[in-house]
């Protein structure tokens, strides 16, 4: 099993050929950067066995897509179902 390295968006740019922000606006919306540009960056995912990180991306953007529920008391059926 191969060792995972974590890359920072700066050197993952440095190795497509693109700039950070060039990576950061393909993030956003892939359709934003040229063609040229979004295949070399997906090829380079690709072979890096990119997966994102949804966590950290919500919480880079302060969002957990996630909502929180307070009840009095779990033990009553009611809110347990």
């Amino acid at each position: 099993m191969m060792s995972m390295t974590h890359k920072t968006m700066e050197d993952f740019a440095r190795s497509c050929g693109v700039s950070r922000p060039t990576l950061s606006k393909y993030f956003d919306d892939p359709t934003s950067v040229k063609p040229a540009t979004r295949q070399r960056i997906e090829v380079a995912l690709r072979s890096s066995d990119y997966q994102p990180n949804l966590f950290a991306r919500n919480l880079n953007r302060k969002r957990t897509r996630s909502i929180g529920i307070v009840v009095p008391t779990v033990a009553d059926p009611f809110y347990s179902e």
